[in-house]
């Protein structure tokens, strides 16, 4: 990563701090509030903006390094066919019981969904399509690429996802894949769950080796963990490693002081 964009990467990233920062109140009572004032509201602040980083701060990166590498940034969103296509809805609910119910060695891998999906489009009718809305909160795709004609989408994910969210993975990506061949069954589509870095001392995939197992997911194609997903954006390696540094400045150059009133000013 040149200087260049490791600078407008820092600014945007301050910026987004900053913005969502910006006029932020504590306004719930909890009754450590009592004990604990300024520990109970310094932990509500961060645990927003930790909840907020997809948004306010994966996204922009990831959008920032993929335009610099040549890919479209695809701002169209994909949407739900309402009323769903019956035939399409029939295969999709077999592929996320197949892929729930069935033991690892024989899951349903993506490349078949892919295939069985598009072929179930290709079998509705497009005209009985009344219109498309908005797919429920949290389940919409966070980043659409294109390069050389084939599409990339993703949704930035916790890094530290239990088993309940493996299955809702696994229902999310199926659903992508289905709303986008409605629209266009011949797309060229990979869609994936992203992870933006790894908490854990060992591998990630070793960490969540025994959840993995259970998952419905195929490993292989459905997930990507750090820099499988920023050395892709950037198309560069250790890309993460230069993103952190960046957040080490940050933290050398005392970029919070910026916002010690709004931490430590109770009202």
């Amino acid at each position: 990563m040149d200087e260049y964009t490791k600078q407008k990467i820092k600014e945007n990233l301050k910026k987004s701090i900053r913005a969502f920062f910006k006029n932020k109140e504590v306004q719930n009572y909890q009754v450590l509030d009592d004990i604990f004032p300024i520990e109970r509201r310094i932990r509500s602040l961060i645990g927003g903006l930790e909840t907020s980083l997809g948004t306010t701060c994966w996204e922009p990166i990831a959008k920032t390094l993929a335009e610099i590498n040549g890919f479209e940034i695809i701002t169209k969103k994909i949407l739900r066919p309402e009323p769903f296509p019956q035939k399409l809805q029939h295969e999709f609910n077999k592929l996320v019981y197949e892929r729930e119910s069935k033991p690892n060695n024989k899951r349903v891998l993506t490349e078949e969904c892919i295939q069985r999906l598009k072929e179930a489009a290709l079998k509705t009718n497009q005209e009985d399509i009344i219109k498309y809305t908005s797919p429920p909160s949290g389940t919409g795709v966070d980043i659409h690429f294109c390069k050389n004609g084939v599409e990339y989408i993703f949704d930035i994910k916790t890094t530290q996802p239990n088993q309940g969210n493996f299955k809702g993975f696994n229902r999310q990506l199926l659903e992508w894949y289905a709303y986008r061949y409605v629209e266009n069954p011949y797309a060229n589509l990979e869609a994936r769950i992203a992870i933006p870095f790894n908490p854990f001392k060992k591998s990630w995939y070793e960490h969540q080796k025994s959840m993995l197992s259970n998952s419905p997911l195929d490993i292989n194609r459905d997930i990507w963990v750090e820099n499988e997903f920023w050395d892709f954006c950037s198309g560069r390696e250790n890309t993460f490693e230069q993103l952190k540094s960046l957040f080490v400045e940050l933290g050398q150059e005392n970029f919070a002081a910026e916002f010690h009133d709004i931490f430590y000013n109770r009202e």
